[in-house]
């Protein structure tokens, strides 16, 4: 990847209606929802102390980065370990100027971190759904409708992002997965269980990170040898 595809370090919020196409408007509701972020970040951690300086370049745009593998009429988008609302937050506001129907469910099983889901939510007018428990103990009444895409950030590596999606009691339609340098390691431990249809897309926040879009994802079946 080209150093100048990089957003670079210094982005502010002024850069982002050309980076990624956002409204005036949607501008505001980031701008609302890093506001919160920080306020709440002085009572829980919900970013890591070293990345407050660069929330808009480490967090929100890492987050919008998704957007552009989106088609924009996405009916439902599900964030699985949401924890402070990224990529779920920024893709919800993002998502409501292409789509008013589109809702973003984000799954957090922290419950402080759940709450602070449901108060940006409102702030910030957001057409979310928060659920407050784990991604592996989800019902069908919590989840019915087909996700178009699931997708996550800094959750856990690859195997146990498949073992958790394949818990889900609706299969998105595919996963979007946000990942760093290691991602050739974790795909290599993943192939040993799953038979994955993916593509890696370079990153537009670090340099030797990707966006691991999987299509399908099958667990391998053990052959057991038969006697003569």
């Amino acid at each position: 990847m080209s150093q100048a595809w990089l957003i670079p370090e210094t982005v502010t919020p002024e850069d982002l209606p050309e980076t990624f196409n956002v409204s005036r408007e949607s501008l505001e509701k980031l701008r609302l929802y890093v506001t919160e972020l920080l306020h709440w970040q002085a009572r829980i951690n919900l970013i890591a102390p070293s990345t407050i300086s660069q929330v808009w370049h480490r967090h929100i745009c890492d987050g919008l980065q998704l957007c552009d593998h989106l088609r924009g009429d996405e009916r439902l988008i599900l964030d699985i370990g949401s924890g402070a609302g990224i990529p779920g937050v920024p893709l919800a506001i993002w998502l409501a100027e292409k789509n008013t129907a589109a809702e973003v469910v984000m799954i957090e099983a922290n419950a402080k971190k759940a709450a602070f889901l449901k108060q940006v939510s409102r702030v910030c007018s957001l057409n979310t759904r928060i659920i407050n428990a784990r991604v592996e103990l989800l019902g069908k009444s919590d989840l019915q409708q087909v996700a178009d895409v699931c997708v996550a950030r800094a959750l856990a590596p690859l195997p146990e992002l498949l073992e958790l999606t394949a818990q889900l009691p609706v299969h998105p339609q595919r996963m979007l997965f946000l990942k760093g340098q290691d991602v050739d390691a974790e795909l290599t431990e993943a192939t040993k269980c799953w038979n994955i249809s993916f593509c890696k897309h370079s990153s537009r926040t670090q340099q030797n990170g990707c966006i691991l879009e999987i299509h399908e994802a099958e667990r391998v079946s053990k052959n057991t040898e038969t006697p003569d």
